[in-house]
């Protein structure tokens, strides 16, 4: 009988989200942990050597990096999520990589503190779409009918994203990106994917972001009387 593996999460982070979607869509037994990055553990930061999650405890043995992570089970367990063509898989680890590029970009629409820096980071973060939109099948997902590693790397980005589009609209453009958009809205309605979250991300996302301060803070709706925001977010 395999080992059940054991994740390492902190309730917010879209790499860890990547990881568990895979789990999910294999149909693996799995526990998860979540710690808090503000003060993590003292085992946690003798196992993690950048110090940071995901982590994949499988017996003794501890997988890091979420690439990797999924990669492993992929390997590991039935129902393969990467295609059996060599030079498709390739493809696909490329625009995974490229999925990681695009992953600091909404990061940074959560922290600019000015109108033309938020601006400046979307209109970066489109043009990265403009190359994506070329690839995307979306039919439904990355490259046709088939889940695939690609569409578990991506959703987590989306989901982000569409939770920042609906305090300020113009994140999503469906004119300039009508398949990303496709493809997105068939992603996020996954169960696979809204089980891999805690049932409170999206108020905690936005917790986060009026803790970040940032030019996109201002559109959140006022706390109400009384209410402050929490020191920590895990």
């Amino acid at each position: 009988m395999p080992i059940k593996p054991k994740l390492i999460s902190y309730k917010l982070c879209p790499y860890v989200q990547r990881a568990v979607i895979a789990l999910i869509v294999k149909a693996i037994d799995y526990d998860i942990e979540y710690i808090d990055l503000a003060r993590p553990p003292e085992w946690f930061l003798r196992i993690s050597p950048f110090k940071k999650v995901p982590l994949l405890l499988v017996g003794e043995h501890v997988i890091f990096e979420s690439a990797i992570i999924n990669e492993y089970l992929d390997e590991a367990y039935p129902n393969r999520l990467h295609p059996a063509d060599l030079l498709t898989r390739a493809t696909h680890r490329g625009w995974i990589e490229f999925g990681n590029n695009c992953m600091p970009n909404a990061f940074q629409l959560t922290v600019k503190p000015t109108e033309q820096e938020f601006d400046d980071v979307l209109s970066d973060l489109q043009s990265k779409f403009d190359q994506l939109e070329t690839v995307v099948d979306a039919a439904p997902y990355f490259s046709g009918a088939d889940f695939s590693l690609v569409d578990a790397s991506y959703a987590p980005l989306f989901q982000r994203l569409r939770y920042l589009d609906e305090l300020r609209p113009g994140i999503f453009d469906r004119a300039r990106h009508p398949k990303i958009n496709r493809w997105s809205d068939q992603l996020l309605q996954l169960s696979a994917v809204q089980q891999s979250c805690v049932p409170d991300i999206k108020a905690l996302y936005y917790e986060q972001l009026r803790k970040r301060q940032g030019f996109a803070a201002q559109f959140l709706p006022p706390l109400a009387a009384g209410v402050s925001v929490a020191k920590s977010v895990y």
